[in-house]
């Protein structure tokens, strides 16, 4: 099967922005929302700003204390360097993600470009893990949330991952039962597309044995990376308690900073509903649909599930573009860093994530 060319992925995520943003447009009132733009309330609105940068601050704080297990850096450096992957992740309809980027900066700092794909994994990850443990318990809050399939399935997929997860990093051999129960179910579509006028169930077999395949592949790298992880964990018995702390600190931001982001078009939400919608919010808003930062699928996520506890599209649209306004910003600082940081190792990202592919494995 051949893959789909990279042109046609980048024109099918801009068409599919553009289709969701046309959804967005057509259920919400243009007076609406311009009433709501026309009403900001500066004080919130200058806040919400401040959040936001603590909340970069907050996660390179947690990145910086892994790279420190290895080698110490500024924390400015640092952070010049996790702005950079932010204008990669968030505004470059680029095929070079922004955590591949940060680990090719931050190895050339370290100069250890395996030790820093591990950071930028762990410092991924451990905010992954906890965003399933949220998914399943925040709607506590609001009990009455989980009578919603939107609220109750993403609880179910954070419970399924975070067995996945432990159980491919506990299991002395986790491959080994799947792969067996695979094998008799692909063996027995074999044999069903050798009886006359079912040959078709052969495109569906090799199909499915691709992707079984290439999530299997995807689990044994995590399994890889997590023992990488844990083995540079062990080096300090206090770094654990800080990583989660970090890590805790930056959900309870995310949750302040929906909260302030409506405050600034004088919108009153419940905290408690904010808390207990982010996460699953967060979960479904960050699956790879669109272009630039899922520009438009975002903020769609976002209205959609707000609509669950009474607040108006036009509001959580706003305040979803104020969501939105304060990526590009942060975005833009970290095209002016990385306009420095080209200058400075000039090299082929591309490249760069190739050759680190090549020493981790």
């Amino acid at each position: 099967m051949k893959k789909i060319p990279r042109q046609v992925k980048l024109a099918i995520k801009l068409i599919l922005s553009i289709a969701f943003f046309s959804v967005l447009l057509s259920f919400v009132q243009g007076n609406e929302l311009l009433a709501l733009l026309s009403q900001i309330n500066w004080g919130f609105f200058m806040l919400s700003f401040a959040v936001t940068l603590i909340m970069v601050g907050a996660s390179c704080a947690k990145w910086k204390i892994i790279l420190d297990l290895k080698k110490k850096i500024s924390y400015l450096e640092l952070f010049r360097v996790y702005l950079v992957g932010y204008f990669f992740s968030n505004i470059l309809p680029s095929t070079v993600g922004g955590d591949v980027v940060r680990s090719y900066y931050a190895g050339k700092l370290i100069d250890n470009q395996s030790f820093s794909a591990v950071s930028v994994f762990v410092e991924r990850f451990s905010g992954i893990f906890l965003l399933f443990f949220l998914v399943i318990v925040a709607p506590l809050l609001r009990p009455d949330l989980y009578q919603s399939p939107y609220i109750f399935l993403p609880a179910c997929a954070g419970a399924v991952f975070s067995l996945i997860t432990i159980w491919v990093w506990k299991a002395r051999n986790p491959f080994k039962l799947p792969d067996k129960i695979a094998h008799l179910f692909f063996r027995f579509l074999h044999r069903i597309a050798t009886v006359p006028g079912c040959s078709f169930v052969n495109a569906g077999a090799e199909f499915l044995e691709k992707l079984y395949f290439g999530i299997i592949e995807r689990l044994k790298k995590l399994r890889q990376e997590l023992d990488l992880a844990i083995s540079a964990v062990r080096q300090d018995k206090l770094f654990l308690w800080r990583l989660i702390y970090l890590t805790v600190l930056f959900y309870v931001l995310t949750w302040i900073n929906v909260y302030t982001s409506y405050r600034a078009f004088n919108v009153h939400v419940d905290f408690i509903a904010v808390c207990a919608l982010v996460p699953a919010a967060m979960l479904v808003a960050h699956l790879p649909v669109t272009l630039l930062g899922n520009l438009g699928y975002f903020e769609s996520v976002f209205v959609f599930y707000f609509l669950l506890v009474g607040v108006g599209g036009a509001e959580s649209l706003a305040m979803g573009l104020l969501l939105r306004l304060k990526m590009l910003t942060m975005g833009t600082a970290g095209y002016i860093v990385y306009l420095t940081y080209k200058q400075k190792y000039e090299v082929d990202l591309e490249i760069g994530a190739r050759d680190e592919n090549i020493e981790k494995s």
